[in-house]
């Protein structure tokens, strides 16, 4: 999984040399967007969950879910397809535990966060361009010569937003790629050293409960 680390420190330095180029004020306003847009997506998951279910996309969910863990719902009995580390971490941590690891309770797990990072990153992408077109409004263009104190304080903010990109992305795409079949080796953060640390990030956030 060294690919993966790599991945996610080209990431970061990509960020920290944008920032560096753009500025304090601008790179700040691309990271306040950023955080703006997290948190307005995180208090609204709750109203576009309540959508989704009146849509009936919970149903497909939970649908979806099922067969991807083939609960047998004849006289057959298949072995449910392995969780990634991560989210066996989070299940023996959550409520849902206490099903005793029932198929049932599994189920309900995953459709929680499913659901959960669904409704995240809809209300994510809805107010990011919101967001981000306010931060480069408040950001105005500064002069093209920056002064060391702009351009390394430009970077650092750069740093930190990569970090959180990569938070959210490495958050949604580990239950996301579980139920989209992709392989388990590439699931497997626990064999990492900066993305798992960007995973606990995401987790640490509470989008799932």
């Amino acid at each position: 999984m060294i690919w993966l680390d790599l991945s996610v420190a080209a990431l970061l330095l990509w960020g920290a040399v944008a920032g560096y180029q753009m500025g304090l004020r601008r790179a700040l306003g691309r990271l306040g967007g950023l955080f703006g847009a997290t948190l307005a997506a995180a208090l609204g998951r709750g109203d576009l969950q309540c959508f989704g279910e009146s849509c009936g996309a919970l149903r497909t969910l939970e649908a979806v879910v099922c067969s991807r863990l083939a609960v047998p719902v004849s006289g057959s009995v298949e072995a449910p397809p392995e969780l990634p580390a991560v989210l066996e971490e989070i299940l023996q941590g959550s409520a849902i535990a206490a099903g005793g690891g029932a198929p049932g309770g599994v189920t309900a797990f995953l459709v929680q966060i499913l659901g959960c990072t669904a409704a995240f990153l809809a209300g994510l992408l809805l107010w990011w361009g919101l967001f981000h077109l306010c931060g480069a409004a408040f950001a105005a263009a500064e002069g093209v010569s920056l002064s060391k104190i702009s351009r390394w304080g430009g970077a650092l903010a750069g740093l930190l937003r990569q970090i959180w990109c990569a938070a959210l992305a490495l958050g949604a795409a580990v239950p996301l790629g579980w139920l989209s079949k992709v392989p388990p080796a590439l699931l497997q953060l626990e064999n990492t050293l900066l993305a798992i640390r960007a995973w606990h990030l995401f987790a640490a956030l509470g989008i799932w409960y």
